[in-house]
């Protein structure tokens, strides 16, 4: 896991577009490209939006092939647990493009009826197509933000933008401190590893892992109060002081004028006053 973060920000120091814009602007114009992918429901405007962030990624020396693998590879995860279902007739009534099963009578449960026909509907697989395709382009943007910026720079700019202090602290030291309770539970690992000379029965592993998961957090307790008494010896009264000094440039600024009149123009045409 570490060094794929440090693989991927070695990304947000390449001279791209994106890393070139002010973190400020770039962390607006992001979220409100995402606030514009929830209110679209057309899959050619949404794959309107992921052809722009392949490009986007082109621009910003992003390899595609690493960034197609990369999104999709959580868009299945996300999007399955709720696509599936919906195809169906039991989750989505409408017209029947394929019959699954069929039973010999309706069944109900309560105030729930299973039809005789189990089928995959038009209006489900509509549905579906449609909620893939926001996954897929949410994730794309978000991908592509996190490749092209530094995780310093990200929360340097979220309270610069009067996020709460409390929020981009704790969201910090999380990110800092999660590689280091991973390398601690690759250790434990490891250490169990080197000492075991035959496999042990599965109540032992549970039993082996239930403890580790105690000792972790018991660690991770004392690693907590350990850094807030370091903190406070430095003089730390509360405030994230980030050492990161933003400027606009004028490209910033035609960024954020262009993606807040494309976002206008798509949702005009996805509310058909756009022809």
């Amino acid at each position: 896991m570490a060094e794929r973060s440090l693989f991927s920000e070695a990304y947000a120091q390449r001279r791209g577009f994106l890393q070139t814009l002010d973190t400020r602007i770039k962390l607006i114009t992001f979220l409100f490209i995402l606030i514009i992918i929830s209110f679209i429901h057309s899959p050619r405007a949404l794959w309107l939006l992921y052809g722009l962030s392949l490009v986007l990624a082109a621009v910003s020396r992003v390899p595609l092939g690493f960034f197609i693998k990369r999104v999709w590879l959580f868009v299945p995860f996300f999007s399955a647990a709720i696509v599936l279902p919906a195809l169906l007739n039991i989750v989505t009534p409408g017209d029947p493009l394929l019959i699954l099963v069929r039973l010999n009578t309706v069944h109900h449960w309560g105030p729930y009826a299973i039809p005789q026909e189990i089928a995959i509907t038009r209006q489900g697989l509509w549905g579906g197509i449609v909620f893939v395709s926001r996954v897929s382009v949410s994730v794309s943007f978000v991908v592509l933000l996190t490749l092209t910026q530094r995780w310093a720079d990200i929360f340097a700019g979220l309270r610069s933008l009067f996020v709460p202090k409390i929020f981009v602290l704790t969201l910090s030291m999380t990110y800092r401190y999660l590689f280091v309770f991973l390398r601690l539970i690759q250790d434990m690992y490891r250490g169990r590893k080197s000492r075991t000379i035959r496999s042990l029965s599965s109540a032992a592993e549970r039993n082996w892992i239930a403890s580790r998961i105690g000792v972790t957090y018991e660690k991770s307790v004392e690693m907590a109060e350990d850094v807030y008494r370091a903190m406070l010896s430095r003089g730390f009264q509360g405030e994230f002081r980030p050492l990161i000094r933003f400027r606009t440039t004028i490209v910033d600024h035609i960024w954020l004028v262009t993606v807040l009149c494309f976002g206008g123009i798509l949702i005009l045409f996805e509310r058909g006053l756009i022809r």
